[in-house]
């Protein structure tokens, strides 16, 4: 502001100047309701940059024991209501009380985050809360739930132009019956407003700017696998071009594999559909020709755009490898279990066709198998992968270790920064011979099995310890182990780490601060401890005390790791 009077700025460029700089900082308080709420009564500058991002997500807060979240929302909602939609509701003898006043602002167009789910649960507590003072006569809560769901949607797709995250998400948990209903409307809601990919009218607009799609989905109705869904996903090839972001995961259940066939086929439409889709996250479609098709559908259309992407299932390694010569900007690859059928492209020579891959990001991990190092033993098709994409490979996640791979890592992947690795008692010696070699490696990742613990042997901890690289800085141990054996680990580490993460550490006792302590005493460089919620929650009073003596480490409670930006 200073530099601005001296150069004679105009008051309005110097007002527009702060008003950018406020919108950014705001832009941080979008989880702080209570917050943003005191930032509207400042002054009508600061009221009209908070209004928007608070009413950017308004149907988040469902998780929050103060149940007035649920009424504020969908009774500001309604009273947004054009006249024809109030109109509607009147006819169907729903009131709306006088003491609902007219807002002062248009709240649906400031709509970003629109959460299906928490929306529909929203609503369900709403016409409870307020069913007395709503209907004038008894009648079916469906029919209640579909009236006023279909005028406030309708008043959303008119509106929200700046809507970019659409969340579906339909479980067990949820209530089945609002959830249910709502589909059921949504259904009847795009059939009569889409015609051979045409809009009657101005619905969808609000569907132009999406970016995001999230749909995470079980239900026990058949029609919501034949009917419902296809009918979304293809609906949605039609109205959103511009969504960079799919996430769609259905249930590993056998007995609806069947119907899952029916609505694989309107994903491949939407993922073909779309112009700039740079990350996909899928399960796997329990039937290898939609896998095919789903490979076949990014090669063909996203082949220049996409740089993410996850299969929660199985994937063919022929697949794979189209998708690496295919998707030159790949940056991350995830994958669960690689399947060995299928020839291998090869060149006149017979040898594996090289790949110019820029792939970034590497992960072959399966958290849903019990005895991951023995389920996993993809071990010449990780090898093959790894030589391929070992020019610009930085991160690397396995839940198999053998030879080949700690050989293929040590020769070609000498420049990873992050790794992540299944220890057993096999393999020890093997990640202790590989590390060392890390001269890049930044952040480090170990988890064992508790299978092995009585195996584990106190040398064992200390040759793994002293192998550590000096360039590590982040380390993550769930190794299962004793607290015995922790402070053999943390007595031969002789690395400055800045954060230390531990998990499932047993047979924990006061004496687990006095070794991290020594640790800290001896490197002096330790930034960052996590702990997580049994070890926190056991020692939080010996935390406080700690930090009232200003050691210069933070605590935190962390429930599980989260590798390596693992959700980026």
């Amino acid at each position: 502001m200073k530099i601005a009077n001296k150069k004679k700025i105009s008051t309005t460029i110097r007002h527009n100047f702060v008003t950018n700089c406020l919108e950014e900082v705001l832009q941080y308080l979008i989880e702080d309701p209570g917050a943003l709420y005191s930032c509207i009564l400042v002054n009508r500058n600061w009221c009209r940059i908070t209004i928007p991002i608070l009413w950017s997500d308004p149907f988040n807060n469902i998780k929050r024991k103060n149940p007035n979240n649920a009424n504020l929302s969908i009774r500001t909602y309604i009273s947004c209501l054009e006249d024809s939609g109030k109109s509607t509701l009147i006819n169907e003898f729903i009131t709306i009380p006088n003491s609902w006043e007219e807002p002062l602002f248009d709240y649906p167009k400031y709509l970003k985050i629109f959460k299906y789910d928490h929306f529909g649960k929203m609503l369900e507590n709403f016409v409870r809360m307020n069913y007395k003072l709503l209907i004038e006569m008894k009648t079916d809560l469906n029919k209640i739930y579909m009236i006023i769901t279909s005028v406030i949607m309708e008043m959303i797709f008119k509106k929200s132009g700046k809507l970019i995250t659409l969340q579906y998400i339909h479980d067990h948990i949820s209530s089945q019956r609002i959830i249910y209903t709502l589909d059921l409307l949504l259904y009847s809601y795009n059939t009569n407003n889409i015609e051979e990919g045409r809009r009657k009218n101005s619905h969808y607009i609000s569907l132009k700017k999406l970016t995001t799609l999230k749909f995470f989905a079980y239900c026990i109705h058949e029609e919501s696998y034949t009917i419902i869904w296809p009918t979304f996903f293809n609906n949605l090839a039609k109205l959103a071009k511009n969504i960079q972001e799919i996430f769609i995961h259905f249930p590993s259940d056998d007995e609806i594999d069947c119907d899952l066939k029916k609505v694989y086929p309107a994903i491949v439409n939407l993922i073909k559909s779309q112009r700039n889709l740079k990350r996909l996250e899928i399960n796997e479609s329990h039937c290898s020709k939609m896998d095919q098709k789903i490979i076949n559908s990014l090669i063909l259309t996203q082949s220049n755009t996409l740089t993410n992407f996850k299969l929660n299932g199985e994937i063919k390694f022929i697949n794979l490898i189209q998708l690496l010569e295919n998707c030159k900007n790949l940056r991350s690859i995830h994958i669960y279990k690689l399947n060995k059928y299928g020839d291998i492209p090869k060149d006149i020579n017979g040898l594996i066709k090289s790949s110019t891959s820029s792939l970034e990001k590497f992960c072959h991990w399966n958290p849903h198998s019990f005895f991951q190092y023995q389920t996993n033993n993809a071990d010449y098709e990780i090898t093959l992968t790894l030589r391929m994409i070992s020019k610009n490979l930085k991160k690397f996640a396995c839940n198999y270790i053998c030879d080949d791979i700690s050989n293929t890592v040590k020769n070609y992947c000498i420049n990873l920064s992050h790794l992540c690795l299944f220890i057993t008692y096999d393999t020890f010696e093997k990640i202790s011979n590989l590390l060392p070699f890390m001269k890049n490696l930044y952040y480090l990742y170990l988890e064992s099995s508790k299978v092995d613990i009585v195996l584990l042997k106190p040398n064992m901890l200390q040759s793994l310890s002293s192998s550590l690289p000096n360039s590590l800085k982040h380390l993550s141990l769930n190794l299962s182990i004793s607290l015995e054996f922790l402070k053999i680990f943390l007595i031969n580490c002789n690395i400055n780490l800045n954060t230390l993460e531990l998990y499932n550490i047993r047979d924990v006792n006061y004496k687990i601060s006095v070794y991290i302590n020594d640790y800290y005493n001896r490197n002096n460089q330790l930034k960052l401890l996590k702990l997580d919620n049994m070890l926190y929650s056991k020692f939080k009073n010996l935390y406080y005390h700690i930090h009232k003596k200003k050691i210069g480490y933070k605590i935190v409670e962390n429930f599980k790791p989260i590798w390596f930006d693992e959700n980026k």
